[in-house]
Parts: C-alpha cells; sequence; structure tokens
C-alpha cells in the first residue's frame, strides 16, 4: 500500500509541474495586426466588443445601445419589455408563413419584400398580388425588432423603411391611392394595407366571387359569393379608413361620403399611426411600443385608454374616455349602427328580399356573435359548395361595410364621417 502511495504521489506531483509550465511561460508575442480598413488603427470595429462580422456598421460600440446595470437613451430593454405585449407579438401568427401571408406574419418574408422594393409591388384583381413574397417559410420567425430595424448595420433605430405606400382597392370604380405620411406610418401600413389571396376573388378549383361593384344595380344584376371572408384582408380597412376609401360607396346615396380631419392630417403629415398608438407609455401596458390605445391597467379588470396622442398641438385638448364629443358618442353611435345594420343582415325577413334561397329557404347573410359588451358578426354565410346569392348585386355592399367598419376596429375614430355614411348608407339599402 505504501508503494501505491507513493506512485500517486509522484504523479500529482508531476501533473502539477506540467500545468504550472503550461500557465506559467508565454512564449514570444505575434506580429501586430493590419490597420482596420480606413487606414487607421483599429477603426473598423475599434472597441466593439464583438467579432466583427460583414454587415455591421463601422465603429459600432456594444454600450451604445446596451448596458450591464442601466438602459441607454435608447431604452431598448423597455422596449423589448413592452412589444412582448402588443398584439403583434401576442397576435401576430407568424406560423402563417406561405407566400400569401409570409410578406406580413414573419420576419423573413418582411425583409425579402424590403430587399425586393416596396415600390415595386403591384395589385391586380383576381391574381395574388399586394405584399406577396416569392416563397414560404417553414423555419419563420415572428416579426420582432429587427423586422422594422436595423441598428447593428446603421448603429442606430431609424426604420428600415419610410417610403410611401401605394393603398389597393378592391371596390370597382375606385382608384389605387398613396399613402405618404408620417414616416412611421409609412413603415406601418407596408403591412395594414388590402391584398389579393385566393379565398377571395381569384379563380381556382371554386368560382369567382363577384368583385363589389355600386353600379350593379339592375333588378338581374347577380352577386354570387364563394368565401365567408368577402371583404379586404383583416387591417387592411384601417389604412384605407384613414384615406376615406375602400367602403362600398351607394351610387346615388345623396349625403355622400366625406372623410374627417384626420384624413387631412394624414395627408398633411400632421399625424400618424405612431401617433395615438405609440404615445406616452403606460409601462408595459399601452403606448409605446405596446401599440395599444386600449389597454387594461395593473390591478384592473377593466379597460382603459392611453389618449395621450389625442391630446397633441393642432389636435384636441382634454380628450379622456369619458369625454363625450369625441370619444364616447362618436363610438357609441358607430357601434349602435354596426349593431342596427348586423341585425337587418342576419334577419331573414329581410335578406330574403335581395337574396335567391339556398334549399328553397330563406337565408341570413351574417351570424352575430356576443362577446362581453361587444357583439360581431362572423363572415358572409356563404361557401364553395353553397355561395350567397345577392339580387340586385349592389345591395351586397351593405355586407362588405358592415365588414369594413366592424373590422377596421376604431369604432369610428380613425374616420368617423365615413364610417357613419358607410353605415348610414347600407341601412337605407337595406330598408328599401
Amino acid at each position: 500500500m505504501k508503494g501505491v502511495t507513493t506512485v500517486k504521489t509522484f504523479l500529482t506531483v508531476l501533473t502539477a509541474i506540467a500545468l504550472f509550465g503550461l500557465v506559467a511561460c508565454e512564449g514570444p508575442a505575434g506580429p501586430a495586426g493590419k490597420d482596420g480598413a480606413s487606414g487607421t488603427k483599429g477603426a473598423d470595429g475599434k472597441d466593439a466588443g464583438f467579432v466583427y462580422f460583414e454587415g455591421f456598421k463601422a465603429d459600432l460600440k456594444c454600450a451604445t445601445c446596451h448596458s450591464a446595470d442601466t438602459d441607454t437613451a435608447f431604452r431598448v430593454i423597455t422596449k423589448k419589455t413592452q412589444y412582448e405585449t402588443s398584439g403583434h407579438k401576442e397576435l401576430g401568427n407568424y406560423d402563417r408563413n406561405t407566400t400569401t401571408c409570409a410578406g406580413c406574419h414573419t420576419n423573413e418574408g418582411f425583409l425579402e419584400r424590403h430587399a425586393s422594393g416596396f415600390a415595386n409591388e403591384t395589385f391586380t384583381i383576381n391574381a395574388a398580388s399586394g405584399p406577396i413574397v416569392k416563397q414560404s417559410y417553414p423555419n419563420s420567425s415572428p416579426v420582432a425588432c429587427f423586422t422594422c430595424h436595423a441598428p447593428h448595420k446603421r448603429g442606430d433605430f431609424t426604420i428600415r423603411d419610410s417610403g410611401s405606400v401605394k393603398i389597393f382597392t378592391l371596390v370597382a370604380g375606385q382608384t389605387t391611392k398613396t399613402w405618404n405620411s408620417t414616416t412611421s406610418s409609412n413603415l406601418c401600413v407596408k403591412c395594414h394595407q388590402p391584398r389579393m389571396t385566393s379565398h377571395f376573388l381569384i379563380p381556382g378549383s371554386t368560382s369567382t366571387s363577384f368583385q363589389p361593384d355600386p353600379t350593379n344595380t339592375g333588378a338581374t344584376d347577380t352577386a354570387k359569393i364563394y368565401t365567408t371572408r368577402w371583404n379586404n384582408h383583416v387591417s387592411g380597412e384601417q389604412s384605407q379608413s384613414l384615406l376615406g376609401f375602400g367602403g362600398f360607396e351607394f351610387a346615388g346615396y345623396a349625403p355622400g361620403f366625406p372623410s374627417s380631419y384626420h384624413t387631412t392630417a394624414v395627408t398633411a403629415k400632421t399625424i400618424g399611426c405612431e401617433t395615438c398608438h405609440m404615445a406616452t407609455p403606460i409601462g408595459n401596458k399601452g403606448g409605446g411600443h405596446t401599440f395599444k390605445v386600449g389597454y387594461i391597467p395593473e390591478g384592473s379588470t377593466t379597460l382603459s385608454y392611453n389618449l395621450a396622442g389625442c391630446n397633441t398641438t393642432g389636435c384636441h385638448t382634454g380628450v379622456t374616455s369619458s369625454n363625450a364629443t369625441y370619444w364616447v358618442n362618436p363610438r357609441a353611435e358607430i357601434k349602435a349602427k354596426l349593431s342596427q345594420l348586423g341585425k337587418m343582415l342576419a334577419d331573414t325577413n329581410v335578406t330574403k328580399k335581395y337574396s335567391l334561397p339556398k334549399s328553397g329557404k330563406a337565408v341570413a347573410w351574417v351570424s352575430m356573435s356576443v362577446s362581453g359588451t361587444d357583439t360581431t358578426w362572423s363572415g358572409a354565410n356563404a361557401s364553395s359548395s353553397s355561395p350567397l346569392v345577392i339580387v340586385p348585386a349592389a345591395r351586397s355592399g351593405a355586407l362588405w361595410n358592415l365588414q369594413f367598419v366592424q373590422s377596421e376596429y376604431s369604432k369610428g375614430i380613425h374616420n368617423l364621417k365615413y364610417s357613419r355614411a358607410l353605415l348610414d348608407a347600407s341601412i337605407a339599402e337595406m330598408q328599401k
């Protein structure tokens, strides 16, 4: 046993000497590295704190945006925390990664559109068009910070693209409009715009749905709708509403279809989406990068509203969630009109006057659902095998407008006058 102990002791000492030799002795220094590409020592990536990959901005320093102890002037951590509670993150649906969806629902698809040039996008009735990409992204990532910003490449948080956007329309007789407002809003509407997809008008294995056309008022003009989603893609109505078009404008409607001041202000670049949706943040509940106007305060179950964006120079003063003139009454009015029209379109005694029955029975155009204090209506009561048939075709505009105003979500705040006119005209048509 004594011999074994001696051998173990010897091996331990020998190992220690070897390790000491490795760490204690240092060979001669190698030659100095080359100067940076600009000709001065370390100018490219000096003190960056990471391996300097191609595509990173020269002289980029991590600490400019990140700090171990406190957040920096860019408030990266704060804004990331806000974004985690946003509808974009919670409802982003980045599994929608096919060619018709990935351009807005995934980071990769949006970057493809950016690389291809947003200005080159076109819109064609009966063809997949608008924010469409050339490939699907099965390994997609969600829309996040680097979708809208490229800080490592630019060295700041300017947005990727602030160019104007062509906003298309699916309604016959209307023409494309250009959104060219604030730089941030120009980025928002890269996705908050209509699109053409296979479930709407494009011919395929099923017949093509009727294109909304206010001139089809003849007794034999027939609208056949083969899809429940007979409307703009949800969120496309928001940019259209603010520009004052995209709804079904019934021919001969005497009061016309005017727009509110918001349309003027958007066109004049006085306000943009960010004015209200990115107003002074309330923690990670509302405003800022939550993009939320409506939010639930800490310790409450009641919805509140961040209206700091309304109370800005050149807009309003004293707007609160209890303000009757600018908030309570307009929303209540549009909500009531939506309810009135929705009930009419769900009432077979009303719809049978303007639709051909299915299997000999009158059919409701929509179905109603109630969630809390809100009443909403699902899409058209139609399918590829059982179309909704409306005569005269122009009456279908009431269905179009119900979904248009409901799906732009603001209950008239975006464009009160236009929303009111669309609903009033639709109600009047269904009462004839």
